[in-house]
């Protein structure tokens, strides 16, 4: 590929990233003025100077502009789960991978309070936190099964490890928000796994 076509590509990827990242802002003043059931998508499409329909390109609803990485996340522990080497365990693996999403999610903190505001005033949104969290114990459990070639109809071990790990970051980032941002994520992450590894003995 030549110089020229590595610029372009890279300003047009460059060009993507700065209208997905205005639309986020965009919905996050919207939603934090009026509320994240007062707003529309066309509104929020007006106020980052783009037409709806190039918001539809980038989410495609209005509650995935709240969550704009979580696919992504979900993608790279998967991926960080099946590639595992033979000497490192699942827990570990699952760890290190929770840890690189929190190391991302410290980075940007002013999104995640605004999000944690967002969902404590919005039932709907707490729903659906519900159901992503789900998504990604599904997920896991799929990503656990296969690496330890289990059959998931007949051992609980896959889910119930997916289960656990979802449930330590979710209760780590409640904790962590509600210090304002102060304890350190993976800090607390080490600390509930090895509360955890212990069979649950204070």
């Amino acid at each position: 590929m030549s110089q020229g076509i590595r610029d372009e590509t890279s300003l047009r990827e460059r060009k993507k990233q700065q209208t997905r990242d205005q639309l986020i802002d965009a919905a996050f003043a919207l939603f934090g003025e009026r509320g994240f059931d007062h707003v529309s998508t066309a509104e929020i499409a007006e106020q980052a100077n783009v037409s709806e329909r190039t918001f539809y390109r980038y989410f495609p609803t209005k509650e995935d502009v709240i969550f704009p990485d979580a696919e992504e996340k979900m993608l790279h522990v998967d991926d960080l789960v099946a590639n595992l080497p033979e000497s490192m365990s699942i827990v570990a693996g699952l760890r290190a991978g929770i840890k690189a999403i929190s190391l991302e999610t410290q980075e940007s903190t002013e999104l995640q309070f605004a999000r944690a505001r967002l969902v404590m005033s919005t039932p709907s949104l707490q729903n659906l936190i519900m159901q992503r969290e789900q998504e990604w114990v599904e997920s896991f459990a799929d990503a656990i099964a296969a690496r330890l070639d289990l059959d998931q109809d007949e051992d609980i071990r896959p889910e119930l490890t997916a289960a656990v790990i979802v449930a330590v970051f979710r209760v780590v980032m409640k904790r962590w928000i509600h210090s304002g941002g102060q304890e350190s994520i993976n800090v607390m992450i080490d600390e509930a796994l090895a509360f955890i590894g212990t069979g649950l003995v204070a």
